[in-house]
């Protein structure tokens, strides 16, 4: 049984995003018990001295539908305030592949278990003691390549009944929704009527569809456009995943992006997005190359050139890490597209950094009432994005507090109440009686980003005392040996 703790003198913002208010909170069994002035009860008292109290924070973005098992203390998410990832993003997922097949960034996968189905999964991932919840999507991407693989068509009613059932299964088991990566294979060899009816699956369910949608530059507004054709003709809530503009040559379409999304919401529909606060994205090398970022720029990335390409991550070979593209080329004496080919004829797992995105639609998207928070990171070797450890103290820190762009009520709103509203996890998100006692305690002072792109594996600052599930997991700004977390089944 969990142990008793009664957090006094704390300034609590709810999740709601109402003003904070002054208060005591009482959780026990792993619950928030009661919210208020509370005294004279038998538990551990922890004097909050004033700092900020909220709901633990939900990542709506993550890939840790692996990492969990190979690096199940989760530092980099636990460390920063998250206890509730939602995996299983732009179309990745964990049926019908085994672990092996799922990912090449990791370098070592000893150890980490086998399954066949979701409900294996869910059971493994709860044995395995990681230190955050997770929820999980269905992935497009491994059903559509084990059914149709890479081809560049419909599926047959037989494959489409295969998919479906797939699909359902992982709805049974609590799923949140399901995920598409339409920039990458074997998402991007699907159409649309394909989407709508693999997405009316999740109807019934209230699932939400969550899309990494074609393209993120010059046909940015298409793709919104086709993202909520999906989600309406099949009769569900819709996600648009990091939302952002790529490529100079289309900074400011962040004003059209969002009144689309205005426009649908005006028509009853329930659309939102994520974003990760960052000028720079994070990706494959391989998906860059595919979609002709180097040569036209109108493959869905934007436009790159090799300066502005990082390389993250090589399994083959680790002295690439923080060249650029453009420090290739000059070594190669090659243009970047035959110079990222070179490189990735030995390793087609190379993972990248390349800046893309400006202050101005960052600052913008962030504000919208319907964005929430998530971090896209992929805790990869080498230099992964800083995102990946400094995501949500980034917000709280830069954009709330130094920049104004959005209350710390607001913040705090988008990446709890709103995010575990919006993905039927109704059990979390709020400092509220009977709900789970997932709880971050932090300095609204000095809470900050550390990380950098070329540091970073920093943790934050700020970050005082973490809950997760009513279980101690940071104390003081040290993580426990706790590890509480959980599989989050929607509800």
């Amino acid at each position: 049984m969990n142990k008793k703790y009664l957090l006094k003198n704390a300034t609590i913002y709810d999740g709601t995003g109402s003003n904070p208010f002054n208060g005591n909170v009482l959780i026990d069994d792993g619950k928030i018990v009661e919210v208020g002035n509370i005294d004279d009860v038998d538990a551990e008292i922890i004097d909050i001295n004033g700092k900020a109290l909220a709901p633990g924070f939900i990542d709506m973005h993550s890939h840790d539908d692996v990492a969990m098992f190979v690096y199940p203390d989760m530092d980099f998410k636990l460390m920063q305030g998250v206890t509730t990832n939602v995996n299983g993003n732009c179309g990745s997922g964990v049926i019908p592949h085994s672990a092996a097949d799922i990912v090449n960034w990791y370098p070592n996968l000893e150890g980490v278990p086998e399954w066949s189905s979701y409900g294996e999964y869910s059971e493994l991932v709860n044995k395995s003691k990681t230190s955050v919840h997770s929820a999980f999507l269905v992935g497009h991407g491994p059903i559509r390549k084990a059914t149709t693989g890479n081809e560049e068509r419909m599926p047959t009613k037989s494959e489409f009944d295969t998919m479906k059932a797939w699909i359902k299964e992982g709805m049974e088991e609590g799923a949140v929704g399901m995920s598409t990566g339409l920039i990458y294979e074997p998402g991007r060899y699907s159409n649309t009527e394909e989407l709508i009816e693999l997405t009316k699956t999740i109807s019934p369910y209230n699932g939400v569809y969550f899309s990494h949608m074609r393209n993120e530059a010059g046909n940015l507004i298409q793709s919104v456009e086709e993202t909520i054709k999906i989600g309406e003709e099949a009769g569900c809530s819709i996600e648009i995943s990091h939302h952002k503009v790529s490529g100079q040559e289309n900074w400011g379409k962040s004003v059209e992006s969002l009144n689309t999304i205005d426009e649908a919401r005006s028509r009853g529909l329930n659309v939102h997005s994520d974003q990760y606060p960052y000028n720079a994205g994070s990706t494959s090398l391989f998906a860059l190359v595919q979609n002709n970022a180097f040569t036209t720029g109108d493959g869905g990335m934007g436009s790159q050139t090799g300066d502005k390409v990082t390389i993250a991550g090589s399994n083959v070979d680790p002295s690439l890490v923080g060249k650029t593209l453009g420090d290739l080329c000059d070594e190669f004496d090659l243009p970047e597209q035959e110079a990222a080919q070179k490189i990735l004829k030995t390793d087609p797992g190379i993972f990248i950094v390349t800046e893309g995105m400006v202050e101005d639609d960052i600052a913008r998207i962030l504000a919208h009432p319907t964005t929430m928070i998530g971090s896209d990171g992929v805790p990869l070797p080498g230099n992964p994005h800083p995102r990946l450890y400094g995501c949500f103290p980034r917000v709280l820190g830069k954009y709330s507090r130094e920049d104004g762009v959005i209350s710390m009520e607001e913040a705090i709103h988008k990446m709890t109440g709103l995010s575990a509203e919006k993905a039927n996890l109704n059990d979390r998100g709020l400092i509220k009686p009977g709900l789970n006692a997932d709880i971050v305690i932090f300095d609204e002072d000095t809470i900050i980003d550390k990380a950098t792109y070329d540091n970073p594996r920093v943790y934050p600052e700020g970050i005082i005392h973490v809950f997760v599930d009513g279980e101690l997991s940071v104390k003081n700004g040290k993580q426990t040996e706790v590890r509480a977390g959980k599989v989050a089944r929607r509800s």
